[in-house]
């Protein structure tokens, strides 16, 4: 087993631990997504990579690797408030600390690299480890960060709202606040997010891509009649579909607007992932009860990505991604694996995206219903048009978005952080 200090120049059986603020199958993200994916195509290069989260379910997890071991760590949330704050808190954005897992880091001389995929004060424990042993770690911004704080702190100041934040001091002795400044690199999924990163830490801010799996998004269209058992209830009507976790940011509330103003009515509204927060699930029913499309709205909680997506987008006629922001947008990489047209918001991450397909009518400029709700009819009563946008889509995510591309630029990127780190 390498030790650190060790020779950069090989990276076989280096150890990288990637730090995640949460990991529950329940709740699936795009950063769990991107997270197995990557873990699983470096251990087949040679590394050691290992997943550290906090403690979550004790079922056997079916997504990572065999050989990519998850260790859980003890967390706590240093919030007082109702039981139900806390709880929405812990899903999603609450700023969570551990004393263990730091502790962990610093007594694991195998350790070799830290990759973070949260920052706050989990990100401000593995700072302070790594600092301590003169080891190095980079971050992945999996959200807004720079780019976009006053919808930062809107969204942080709706979700604590009646709850009293304790953990400032915890943050302060773990240098929360320097994460971003002391990591080694920072990786966004943007290029807005990227330059402001940049006008903070120069070239240490780079851009990457999310990859896909092609394979595994188009296998829905081999076991079509696998979703059709599984959704009975629309599975043989003509289906519009988002996938994202149920909560503001995911504007599903917006997505029902646009659907009862824009679909036809023999058209069926599908909203598939985890409720991270109720309170908004509940708002998503009373507006389709108000719009009197409840009975073709259907909200599906967590699917399996394994099989569940897959089926689910075979279904799809449209898939639609109304995000108020996004820091790269995988759901719209997902429906063009899938061979699936995708109408989606034009701003944030999603900005990419837009710019690699050109002017070609799947990106709304604005968020606004009646826009998209002319949007949405015009797809939906052109088959040709859908036809054209799914091509086009599919062959990017070909040339493109692959995970193995992603990974070997990863592991560029690795290199050269463990080779400054020894000189």
């Amino acid at each position: 087993m390498t030790r650190w200090p060790f020779h950069p120049l090989s990276t076989d059986d280096v150890r990288v631990v990637h730090v995640l603020r949460k990991y529950d199958p329940r709740e699936w993200g795009g950063t769990e997504t991107h997270v197995v994916e990557i873990t699983r195509r470096l251990a087949l290069r040679g590394f050691e990579p290992i997943v550290h989260a906090p403690k979550g379910p004790t079922t056997r997890d079916e997504a990572l690797a065999s050989n990519v071991p998850l260790v859980r760590y003890r967390s706590f949330l240093p919030f007082v408030g109702k039981a139900t704050t806390r709880r929405a808190l812990v899903a999603n954005a609450g700023n969570i600390a551990s004393l263990e897992e730091p502790l962990r880091l610093l007594l694991d001389p195998r350790v070799q690299l830290c990759h973070l995929h949260t920052t706050g004060r989990i990100g401000g424990g593995v700072r302070t480890a790594m600092r301590l042993t003169g080891r190095p770690y980079v971050v992945s911004v999996h959200g807004p960060m720079f780019a976009n704080k006053g919808w930062l702190t809107e969204d942080h100041q709706k979700r604590s709202r009646g709850a009293i934040d304790l953990g400032a001091p915890i943050g302060a002795l773990l240098g929360a606040r320097h994460v971003v400044d002391d990591a080694a690199r920072v990786i966004t999924f943007n290029e807005e997010e990227r330059k402001a990163l940049a006008e903070r830490i120069g070239s240490r801010a780079v851009r990457m891509d999310h990859g896909v799996d092609r394979e595994r998004l188009s296998s829905g269209s081999i076991e079509r009649a696998r979703g059709r058992r599984t959704w009975a209830a629309f599975a043989n009507a003509p289906v519009v579909a988002l996938i994202g976790r149920i909560a503001a940011q995911k504007n599903q509330v917006f997505a029902v607007r646009a659907f009862a103003a824009g679909a036809p009515a023999d058209h069926h509204l599908v909203l598939a992932g985890a409720a991270t927060d109720a309170g908004y699930r509940d708002a998503i029913q009373r507006e389709a009860e108000t719009l009197g499309v409840r009975d073709r709205v259907h909200l599906l909680g967590n699917v399996s990505a394994k099989d569940e997506i897959p089926d689910l987008l075979a279904l799809a006629k449209l898939l639609i991604v109304p995000s108020t922001h996004e820091a790269f947008g995988l759901a719209v990489l997902e429906g063009w694996a899938a061979q699936r047209p995708v109408l989606f918001a034009h701003h944030s991450g999603l900005s990419d995206l837009a710019a690699a397909v050109g002017n070609n009518g799947s990106s709304v400029p604005e968020l606004d219903v009646e826009v998209w709700a002319a949007a949405m009819k015009g797809l939906l009563g052109n088959e040709e048009k859908c036809r054209s946008l799914a091509e086009t889509g599919h062959a990017i995510v070909s040339s493109r978005y692959d995970w193995d591309r992603v990974v070997d630029r990863l592991i560029s990127l690795y290199r050269d952080v463990l080779l400054e780190a020894a000189r």
